[in-house]
This record gives structure tokens, sequence and C-alpha cells, in this order.
């Protein structure tokens, strides 16, 4: 944060008491807004009349005060319910400094957190200074925090305290955790000594709090998105302290070229280890040159299978800066935010019998088996009921019960059942998937939660892509069942192929697999705020202007995946 020593600047009299928070930026405000927007919002219900005009009688709408950076206030300042976003408004306005004979006690710690000086003087020095700004010509005051003394518009000083950590951390620009920080080396020293002496007591979290994730690059674009992957993991490691033990191995045709397998045994055994993997992208056209036994087995398959990862997450929505890139028209997409929910270790995909044979004609005749199980169906529709009660409580299932009476007929009774035993809280709807597809392009902002099998999500997801702008937009996240130890192996993944076209020209978008790293942080790690905070650093950086070439759209510039990745790692880096 910016720091505070010294401020010169215009200061205006609000001696209002008991200004609430919800004064300073009403609630429904915070919908929906980046803390950078906040500021135009700031005492929204007193700067503006009903119709939108300004009101001439609000202080901070007169001339003389209109770029106030000081506000010298009433009794009970920043009283009612506060978060941060009181403070960002009034940063917004331009104020980095509040007199008051008291505050609400959040908004006062909040104010030190963020860069602002609260100060609190007794009633009739605050009202001197009111009078005092009021009655002069030039309304300028210098707040001197080093000195710890005011100097109004007459000239005359009042002197002030403030705690000497938090006077410290406004002079240092660092909040709570900058200035722990600055004692890092002795809290390791410390941390270092009491390992020696007391061990039980880290043993826990050196064991069980440390996830183990597995970087798979892949082929095609895979290592190429993945590299800036790896920088936005390590920097949650680094500037968040999110326990990581980052690892990586070769796959595919890189692991080819290096040791003449498409996997070794080292890594799947990495892999059986590994808390969470995040994978890049499968397939080459150097597959073809290999021998067929060393290709027979599709490796990302194996994992889905031995792994059973059956829970398929693909979230689709709507980044409103990249409306006008997207196939469909800005209308039809706004506002779309769905989850669809893949069943990814049944159907045909997996179904035996399989194969090809030749007949007695010199033609053949291949075939594939779609087979799914009671049990299959139940679990992967828990999921989908479970994920819509912490959504908007809708779920559509999709099917085509109409011409495969048996695996989608049951598909469709099994999920009904369920619901209806279990899930009686849950909207459920049944949709035949050539329907799904075109209401997709259609009306996709109606959904909500769509549970599909294997095949039709593959399809669906695919082109629900057009509703983010690009294939290249869109995570997902592929998870086990519980485990003993409570937790879900799980693989991430954009949902985009190894593109080969592109490979190797440094302009892959890797928004798709940086946003799993964020599926990544919600689901193995647990820490939904640090997968917002990746979510929302992304939404920024692509709203400032940050492109690739895929979502460029016609007559904007695009940059490198390196590019995007930097423009992630700033919007990060702002945030924290």
């Amino acid at each position: 944060m910016e720091k505070f020593i010294r401020l010169t600047g215009v200061a205006a009299p609000l001696m209002r008491n008991n200004v609430d928070t919800d004064v300073v930026i009403p609630m429904h405000r915070l919908i929906g807004k980046q803390r950078d927007e906040l500021g135009r919002y700031c005492f929204e219900p007193w700067r503006y009349r009903p119709d939108g005009s300004e009101n001439p009688d609000f202080p901070l709408n007169q001339p003389r005060f209109r770029h106030a950076r000081i506000l010298v206030a009433g009794d009970n300042f920043g009283c009612g319910s506060s978060r941060e976003h009181a403070v960002w408004a009034l940063q917004g306005l331009g104020i980095r400094c509040v007199v008051a004979p008291s505050f609400g006690d959040i908004f006062f710690n909040n104010c030190v957190q963020n860069g602002v000086l609260a100060i609190r003087l007794p009633v009739p020095e605050v009202e001197r200074l009111a009078d005092d700004i009021g009655q002069a010509d030039t309304p300028e005051m210098t707040v001197d925090l080093e000195a710890q003394h005011i100097t109004a518009p007459s000239g005359a000083t009042v002197a002030f305290d403030i705690e000497p950590e938090r006077r410290q951390g406004l002079m240092e620009g660092l909040d709570q955790i900058g200035m722990t920080l600055k004692l890092d080396s002795d809290i390791r020293a410390f941390q270092q000594k009491d390992r020696g002496e007391r061990p039980w007591i880290y043993r826990q979290e050196e064991t069980e709090n440390v996830a183990r994730v597995l970087i798979l690059a892949g082929d095609g674009i895979g290592p190429e998105v993945l590299a800036q992957v790896r920088r936005i993991v390590e920097w949650f490691i680094a500037e968040r302290g999110v326990a990581i033990d980052l690892r990586e191995e070769l796959f595919g045709m890189s692991a080819w070229h290096a040791h003449g397998t498409l996997m070794r045994n080292e890594t799947w055994n990495e892999i059986l280890g590994a808390d969470a993997i995040l994978f890049g992208a499968i397939g080459s056209p150097e597959y073809e040159s290999l021998p067929a036994e060393a290709r027979k087995v599709d490796q990302l398959l194996r994992m889905r299978r031995e792994l059973d990862l059956f829970d398929n997450l693909r979230p689709v929505r709507t980044i409103e800066a990249l409306a006008a890139t997207s196939s469909l028209r800005p209308e039809v997409i706004k506002g779309c935010d769905m989850v669809i929910v893949r069943e990814l270790t049944g159907g045909i995909y997996f179904g035996e019998p399989r194969g090809v044979e030749q007949l007695t004609d010199g033609t053949e005749r291949s075939f594939n088996t779609c087979v799914y199980t009671t049990a299959q169906i139940e679990r992967i529709a828990r999921s989908a009921f479970a994920l819509a009660r912490v959504r908007s409580g809708r779920v559509c299932s999709v099917d085509k019960a109409n011409v495969l009476p048996e695996t989608s007929g049951l598909w469709r009774r099994t999920v009904q059942a369920l619901r209806d035993a279990e899930y009686p809280d849950v909207e459920l709807s049944h949709m035949y998937v050539d329907n799904c597809a075109m209401q997709l392009v259609r009306s996709p902002a109606q959904f909500d939660v769509v549970l599909t099998e294997n095949l039709f999500g593959d399809i669906l997801s695919d082109c629900a892509a057009m509703v983010a702008g690009s294939l290249g937009m869109l995570p997902s996240a592929s998870l086990g069942p519980l485990r003993a130890d409570g937790r879900r192996q799980a693989l991430y993944e954009p949902i985009h192929g190894s593109a080969p076209d592109i490979a190797g020209k440094g302009i892959a978008n890797p928004v798709g697999a940086i946003l799993s790293f964020a599926l990544c942080l919600r689901h193995s790690l647990g820490l939904p705020q640090d997968a917002a905070r990746l979510e929302q650093a992304v939404e920024r950086a692509i709203a400032a202007g940050a492109r690739t070439a895929d979502i460029a759209g016609a007559g904007t510039p695009s940059g490198t995946t390196a590019a995007m990745g930097d423009a992630i790692l700033a919007a990060l880096e702002k945030g924290n």
C-alpha cells in the first residue's frame, strides 16, 4: 500500500455524527464492482439527489472542497457493518486522512490496513479544525505523521497520538502481514530452533498440510501454457504462503524423446502420490511415427480410469470485456455463469467390447460400447446436486433418452429418483442433448448446473466455450472419490487440445490452464479466497487489455503467451 508520511491538501468538514459505512459506500454498490470503481459511489446517498444530479449542499460537492484529501468528521465515523470497502471508497474519492473524535472499531482498523490515517482528537479540537477550515480562503491542511501534528489553514498546530506499530506500518506502507514479514528471518530462526526442541508440534504440518502438486505439461502447446501456470503457482507459494510441494515430470512426446517411453514408471509413481495434477495437453502428429505398441494406451484416459477421476467440472462464464470476441451476440451471452458436470470414467470412452474386425467381403466393422451402471450415474448426479445447492439450486440433466432408451433411459430415471429421494430442494429438468446444444448458443444464461454423461459432456463443453470467447479460456477439474485422508485425487487441465498448428509460436492462450489452477486452489487445496483472487486477477488483466490471438478480436492487438502470464501476475501483485 502507499506510504503515509506527510500529507498537504484540501481539507473538508463533514461534521455529522454516526456516519454509517453504508452511507460511505452503499451495500448494493459492492456487487460486481472492483476496488477502483468504488470512489464514484462514495457518500452516494448524500452526494446525489434522487434524480441523479449533484446535491450542492453536500460539502464535498462544493468547489472549494471538491478535491479534498483530508476529512474532518463528527463522532463515531465509520460505524455500522464495515469491511475494507468503505476505506477503499474513500481512497477512490481521494481521501487519505480522516480526523474525528471517534471511529467504528472495524473501520478504524481497516484504515490502517489500507494506508488511510485515522486520527482521534477530542471533540473541541475537531470542532476548532472544522471552523478553521470553514473560514479559510484556502482550506488546506498539513498532516505530518512523522512529527505527529496537524497544521490548520490558520497556521495553528494540533498534536495527535497514534500507536507506534500503526504509525510505523503507515510510514513504511505495510499492513499487519507486511509488518510481520519484516520479522521473517527472526520467525524462521525461532521455528528452526523450536523444531529441534519440539518436533512433534510440526509433524502434522509437514506431513499432512503440504499438498503435492505435479505438473505434466504434455504435448503441443501444453509446455507453453503450463510454463505460465508454474509462474502463478510459484507466486502463490512465495507471496501467499500456500503449502505446495511442486514437482514436474515429462509426459508424452517430450518423455519419448528423453526416455523412449510416453510415460516412465517413475512418472506414474509420481502421479499416484500426487494430491493434484496440473495437466497441459495430449496429442501430436509425431505419435503416428511411434511403434503401435508404444501408443496403444491413451495415458490421459489411463489416468482418468485408474485414478477414478469420475467427477469432471467445467465452469463456463461470460467475461464482460470479451463479450465482443464471442461468435455469439453480447446480449445472448450476457450474465452466463454455468458449470457443466461431466461423468468422466464411464460411457462410450471406456465401454467394452470395442474394436475393429474384418468382414468376409473384405470390408471392416468397428464398434464401441456405451455402458453405464446405476452406481456410476448416482455418484456423478450427487456431485451435480451438491454443487447446485451452493449455486442457484437448479440442475439440467442432459441425455438422449428418446433414441437411446437403454443407457439414456437409465440415466434419466436414476437422476430423477435420486433427486426425489435425497435432493428435493433442487430444481431438476431434463433436456435432450441436441436441444441442449441449440440452447447453449441460443440462450446459455438459462443454465446453472448442466449434468451429463461422458461423450455428451465432451461435445457440449466445446460448444459452450463460445460463451467465453475461446476454447483457450475454459478450465476443468477432474476429481476422484474421497480418500481416507479426506482428500480427493484430482487432475486440472484446460479443455483445449494440444493445438499442434500453433505449438512453439508462443501465442497460445494460457488462461484456461491458469484458471484450472484456480480450481485446484478451491477443490484440492481448500483455499476458495485465493481461488477467487486468481480468477479476479485474470478478469482484471483482460479488462486492462491483455489479449492472445484467440480472444483479440478484429483490429485488436494481441500479445504472447508469456505476456498474458505477465499481465495476470501484475494483476495479482496489485491486488495482493
